[in-house]
């Protein structure tokens, strides 16, 4: 009887480790899961012009970086677009980027062009039992970047 006992002993206290060393785990999970669903703002750039000619610059702009066309329309003041997916060749992770850019006309010929980016990230789905993940783009080049390709794209 002391034997089976003990070997209970020795059950609980791995089930303890495995529960003890989840928690560090989990708390990192929470923090990571927390800082994805705090929203980061768009981007925001007033340029001269009206929503027409804006609207086609960002659509242009939207093609020269890459990314494909998905909704929006100039009556809607808006643009989505999708860029290609890229994977590492095999059944691994893949990622895409989304884009999302909204025109609202100001007084005196401007218009206000707010952009939001996003990277989608979808891991091994043998490795992981999570879903695609997205995260917000904060690299500030790549918003000036596509702001100066529309401007560059504005006729003068």
């Amino acid at each position: 009887m002391k034997t089976t006992s003990f070997h209970g002993y020795w059950i609980l206290l791995a089930v303890l480790l495995i529960l003890g060393g989840g928690c560090t785990t989990m708390d990192s999970v929470k923090s990571e899961m927390k800082e994805r669903i705090i929203t980061v703002p768009p981007r925001i750039r007033v340029v001269n012009g009206d929503v027409r000619q804006v609207y086609e610059a960002a659509r242009q702009a939207m093609e020269h970086f890459e990314y494909r066309f998905t909704e929006g329309g100039v009556a809607q003041g808006r643009l989505e677009g999708l860029s290609r997916i890229e994977g590492n060749g095999g059944f691994g992770s893949s990622r895409q980027r989304s884009i999302s850019v909204h025109l609202e006309a100001l007084d005196g010929g401007r218009v206000e062009i707010q952009v939001k980016m996003t990277e989608i990230i979808e891991e091994d789905s043998d490795r992981s039992a999570m879903s695609a993940t997205e995260t917000p783009v904060r690299d500030s080049v790549a918003y000036d970047a596509f702001f100066d390709e529309i401007e560059r794209r504005q006729p003068r």
